[in-house]
């Protein structure tokens, strides 16, 4: 028989996982704080639930797929509050390794398993089922999630004990967050001397440049596949994320001249009142003059 599943957190990422794992034949218990997420859901085939504690009464694995640290430890001690032993939370979200150590500890004590598992591939691999799926925890019960994981995603890594996985996304995000700030600052330096966007990405197509971030991040919104949108935290979420590598960086000791100084940037625009901005409204900024120099 196939188990109960619980999906916590329904939004960009969220929605259309838990859908994937409907449309397989299971039957998904949903919670989101947005009535307009559960509702679309709903219409996914997924069972509404009042909120997390309530999802961790009918399931046997949960996935969770949350925007911050604290929704994610305050959501976790909901469920082990709720979750018979022998269950299981899979954390989808992007928190620190040090937490994600901490909440495997905190679930044991419950003979609840604990899996980190963050993802790569942004909307668009949530809705393909084409996400990059890092995964620490114990090996057998990513044995047991493997199954589940590969209805949402196409490239799983087991790469270790509690935290590793977070490890991996951060090292990722380190590359995605430097990579795409150089494309967005030679936008902005093209544009100021009247070479457009797309024809400069063009040209870039051509040399030693492109990168996957290009392809899947940058080309769609100058091309008008994917308009910017500035109602989506997407400033506020990856300076979290970059935040969170620094933090990392600092506690093993290793020292990111150039990671920490982008980290310092986008928390100036955070603090300036970007923070709500696409996340590929970086170019504007540098033309706002929005960075002190140094």
């Amino acid at each position: 028989m196939k188990p109960v599943l619980g999906f916590i957190g329904l939004g960009t990422m969220g929605l259309p996982m838990s859908g994937h794992l409907a449309r397989a034949g299971y039957r998904v218990l949903g919670y989101d704080p947005s009535a307009s997420a559960l509702s679309a859901a709903v219409e996914q085939g997924i069972t509404a639930c009042a909120d997390a504690a309530v999802v961790g009464q009918g399931a046997q694995i949960v996935f969770t797929c949350l925007p911050s640290q604290k929704v994610v430890r305050a959501t976790v001690d909901a469920l082990l509050g709720t979750l018979q032993p022998g269950g299981a939370i899979v954390d989808c979200s992007t928190i620190s390794p040090q937490l994600a150590g901490e909440l495997e500890q905190d679930a044991a004590r419950h003979d609840i398993g604990f899996l980190d598992a963050p993802l790569s591939g942004a909307g668009a691999g949530a809705q393909a089922a084409t996400l990059g799926i890092m995964v620490g925890g114990e090996a057998a019960l990513f044995e047991r999630a493997q199954p589940l994981l590969a209805l949402m995603g196409k490239h799983i890594f087991h790469l270790g004990p509690a935290g590793s996985g977070q490890t991996a996304k951060l090292c990722q995000n380190l590359i995605l967050v430097s990579t795409l700030s150089g494309v967005m600052e030679s936008i902005a330096l093209g544009r100021a001397v009247g070479i457009e966007p797309q024809r400069l990405l063009e040209v870039m197509d051509t040399c030693l440049a492109p990168t996957r971030v290009m392809e899947v991040l940058v080309k769609p919104k100058f091309d008008g596949r994917a308009p910017f949108d500035h109602s989506t935290d997407g400033l506020t979420m990856i300076c979290k994320d970059i935040t969170l590598v620094r933090e990392l960086a600092e506690r093993v000791g290793v020292h990111l001249p150039v990671g920490s100084r982008i980290q310092s940037l986008y928390a100036q625009a955070v603090e300036k009142g970007h923070g709500r901005k696409d996340l590929l409204a970086w170019y504007e900024l540098i033309e706002q003059g929005v960075f002190e120099a140094g």
